[in-house]
């Protein structure tokens, strides 16, 4: 999820709560639990952030690129690249004991069904591990 508005985050008694949508008419609801380590804490860290950021609108998204030179928060969301890029870095920082990724649970030796489950994909609709696709009936391929 590459743009998640304000909106689809909200703090709740155990942690947060955070409308992960698959489609505009399945929504996927995901509970973050507070964490152990204040410093990997997904909790205190979205608390930080919005204080930091001054997130209020809840239309705006909630992830925001930083200006490239002057490192000041834009009205921008986050590309999933960008996210992925950031999510790296920062594992790499915290100095947990993987390096995690995008991929992380693929290369971790998870089978495709558990990774489905953990994404809220159905396993068998051909986007997990797909390199190639037969062509459709009648269609021509270049």
């Amino acid at each position: 999820m590459a743009h998640p508005r304000l909106r689809d985050v909200v703090e709740v008694e155990h942690g947060l709560e955070v409308d992960v949508r698959v489609s505009t008419i399945s929504p996927r609801r995901v509970k973050v639990p507070f964490g152990f380590r204040p410093s990997t804490c997904p909790v205190r860290v979205w608390r930080a952030w919005t204080g930091a950021a001054g997130l209020s609108d809840l239309d705006s998204f909630a992830l925001r690129a930083l200006h490239p030179r002057w490192h000041t928060v834009t009205d921008a969301g986050l590309s999933p690249e960008a996210i992925g890029d950031v999510t790296t870095r920062l594992t790499g920082r915290a100095e947990l004991p993987v390096r995690h990724t995008g991929h992380s649970a693929r290369r971790a030796g998870n089978d495709r069904k558990t990774i489905a489950k953990q994404g809220g994909w159905v396993s068998n609709n051909g986007v997990m591990g797909a390199t190639s696709r037969a062509p459709r009936a009648g269609r021509r391929t270049p």
